[in-house]
């Protein structure tokens, strides 16, 4: 295969010049050879710019950047990632950022920041005019010794995390967080990496700025004529400007952050070390990422982190890709070859199993078996990645769905279950709306249960996906005091966990309730609760309220220990005014961490237990702190009486708290149990 344009000559080829593979054989590549990689990354390029552009690139006044590009520049910018929709753009940018500080690229430190601006500012409604300023800012911040030594070790994908500095994965000029935030962050809010994901606190909470004027309307920041970073610390604001200053403040420092949506919410992340991405101010697992190489939820962050990780199969594969994309339009059975050696090589990258899909649902008229064969090995792929497995799962399953027997649908369906039932995952994720998905693929409501049954027979033994398939069973079936659906439940937990209905259906969801709290999942915490709640209460003494919400209530329990005499069922119900019932094991300092609703002001809280005499001794001296993260913890009480309910005034103390830990603070080892842990104050969200 001929180069498409060795470095030697100054003429470019003509528009769709190269030279296609037209066997198997052909297929096959070097992926570590220099040569190899600059002709497919130009072959590449030459069809996502397009003809005009292409033209226009090599020719006349721009060819001597397309020469001198196609050594290190070219290479950081076809290996980094995904392109830009308007990769014609990504050029126009890079080219001006090689006019203004050619000599400088030569450093590769430059180089790979140009590159990342390159790729970032040509994502749409990013302006072209304002790249430069972003380059000379880290440029210049760098040779300054002013960011973090951690932007020295980023390769240029890591850097697209840093560069994209913005407002919800978009440009903020200098009324928001552009260069002048950036500045300003850089040298006020130096902090070791980790301890970036409590930056968004240096600014306090506020709904409403010192003349009362809401954040919600156009005067909240109007009266303050300042740097907007700067202002955000004085004046305040609520969850996104908070968040967006954590956020801007690492990448301000050379570290990767993004921020991100959540429900009634915004949150931001700080990549704190190679792989590993740690949520903050974050309230809930369904988060929408604001920046991100490919897609937006948090499990296509974490694979694209180890997928972009694996430099030498992710090149090999982006490079078969290439040819794949070439030659669907002139050899769609090489083509299909083609995308199978690329998902061979990086049998991770999601986007590429998606594309190849779609491909053969446009483009190829597959029979049944050869559906199932593409269906079985992305699910066998991506299974460790369930939330990215059923990304491609489901597209499969609407494409095969019609030639699919309506007696063999529910097995067919029930395959994309199998297959993760024995895999955490690396995060929560919709499940519910997965299985939404598959129950309109059914055609036939009355099969809805019967499958909904099947899944939990499959799940029953499932630490990760038991929760949320119950939580939907709950929603889609057991409204309006339907018994139907906790009758399918009980005899699909039966099955799968080879007890019987009834209690065996309680003792199976135990668990699941568990491991919800362990895994933060509020949602399904409650809905487990509520399937298997009881019409008990303990007998508690009144408990008279602090003003203000009962924030607990809706919220979620974790203890140090489970045992025997433990009801997880009734963990919900602790936090609600009716009380329940905890038991851990025998411990030394067993703890009680309770996860708020909502995050809140407080006003107080009331700690109980039904326990008497020696029983009661168990819970003393007992101590209660709080926390805005879960980390971090301030003591708030302590008392060595025992047998009454202790409550805990925190009007004016306690301004931002998501947490609150109740323990047993002596070197005993001895159970803990409470029947109540009511929490009071105001929602800040």
């Amino acid at each position: 295969m001929r180069h498409l344009l060795p470095l030697i000559l100054a003429t470019a080829p003509a528009f769709g010049a190269i030279s296609l593979p037209s066997n198997e054989a052909g297929l096959e590549l070097k992926a570590e050879d220099a040569a190899t990689r600059r002709e497919w990354a130009l072959a590449e390029l030459e069809r996502a710019v397009g003809e005009r552009e292409w033209n226009n690139l090599t020719n006349g006044p721009r060819s001597a950047f397309f020469r001198e590009m196609q050594g290190k520049l070219l290479e950081e910018l076809m290996f980094s990632g995904p392109l830009p929709e308007d990769a014609g753009k990504m050029m126009r940018i890079a080219e001006s950022l090689w006019k203004a500080d050619r000599s400088g690229m030569a450093n590769r430190q430059e180089l790979t920041t140009a590159a990342a601006i390159a790729l970032m500012y040509a994502e749409k409604d990013w302006p072209e005019d304002q790249a430069l300023a972003r380059y000379q800012y880290f440029r210049d911040s760098r040779k300054a010794g002013k960011l973090h030594p951690v932007f020295e070790t980023l390769a240029t994908w890591e850097k697209r995390f840093v560069v994209s500095a913005g407002g919800n994965g978009k440009w903020a000029g200098n009324d928001g967080w552009g260069e002048q935030s950036l500045v300003w962050l850089r040298d006020h809010v130096k902090l070791p990496i980790k301890d970036y994901t409590g930056a968004c606190w240096q600014a306090p909470y506020h709904l409403e700025n010192v003349f009362g004027d809401s954040i919600h309307g156009p005067k909240y920041y109007a009266p303050f004529e300042m740097i907007h970073a700067e202002r955000v610390r004085d004046v305040g604001g609520v969850c996104g400007s908070l968040s967006h200053y954590g956020a801007t403040a690492a990448r301000a420092n050379g570290i990767p952050a993004i921020t991100m949506g959540e429900p009634g919410h915004c949150a931001y992340a700080v990549r704190t070390a190679p792989g590993e991405w740690t949520p903050a101010y974050s309230l809930s697992w369904e988060r929408g990422l604001h920046t991100s190489l490919w897609g937006r939820t948090w499990t296509q962050l974490v694979l694209q982190e180890k997928v972009l990780g694996e430099k030498y199969a992710t090149d090999r594969s982006s490079m078969h890709l290439w040819q794949a994309r070439a030659l669907k339009g002139k050899n769609p059975d090489l083509a299909d070859k083609a995308y199978r050696k690329a998902l061979e090589a990086q049998p991770l990258d999601q986007p590429a199993w998606i594309e190849y899909v779609k491909w053969l649902q446009e483009s190829r008229k597959l029979e049944p078996l050869q559906w199932k064969k593409v269906h079985d090995d992305a699910l066998a792929a991506l299974a460790k990645y369930p939330e990215a497995a059923w990304g491609v799962v489901q597209l499969v399953e609407a494409a095969m769905i019609k030639d699919v027997p309506a007696d063999e649908r529910i097995p067919f369906l029930l395959t994309f279950h199998n297959g993760i039932a024995s895999e955490n995952g690396p995060v929560m994720w919709d499940m519910p709306k997965a299985l939404d998905e598959q129950a309109k693929l059914l055609g036939n409501p009355s099969q809805e249960l019967e499958f909904f049954e099947q899944v939990v027979t499959l799940q029953a033994k499932s630490e990760s996906w038991l929760a949320p398939v119950v939580e939907w069973g709950s929603q889609r079936f057991g409204k309006g005091g339907s018994t139907t659906w906790f009758e399918a439940l009980g005899r699909g937990l039966a099955t799968g966990s080879g007890g019987e209905a009834g209690e065996a259906t309680r003792k199976a969801l135990r668990p699941a309730i568990l491991a919800a709290a362990e895994t933060g999942n509020v949602d399904a915490f409650q809905a487990l609760a509520k399937v298997v709640t009881t019409g008990d209460a303990p007998k508690l003494p009144p408990l008279p309220p602090f003003p203000g919400e009962l924030l607990s209530a809706g919220g979620l329990i974790r203890l140090s220990t489970t045992s025997d005499w433990d009801a997880p069922e009734s963990h919900a119900a602790v936090l609600e005014a009716k009380g329940g019932r905890l038991h851990t094991a025998a411990e030394v300092k067993p703890h009680v961490v309770v996860r708020l609703a909502k995050l809140g002001e407080l006003s107080g809280i009331v700690v109980a237990d039904a326990s008497a005499g020696y029983n009661a001794s168990r819970l003393v001296p007992i101590k209660i702190s709080i926390s805005e993260d879960g980390q971090s913890w301030q003591e708030v009480f302590r008392s060595e009486k025992p047998g009454e309910p202790w409550r805990v005034d925190l009007v004016g103390k306690a301004p931002r708290v998501a947490w609150v830990k109740v323990e047993r603070d002596d070197d005993r080892k001895e159970v803990f149990h409470l029947s109540a842990i009511h929490v009071y104050g105001r929602r800040l969200q």
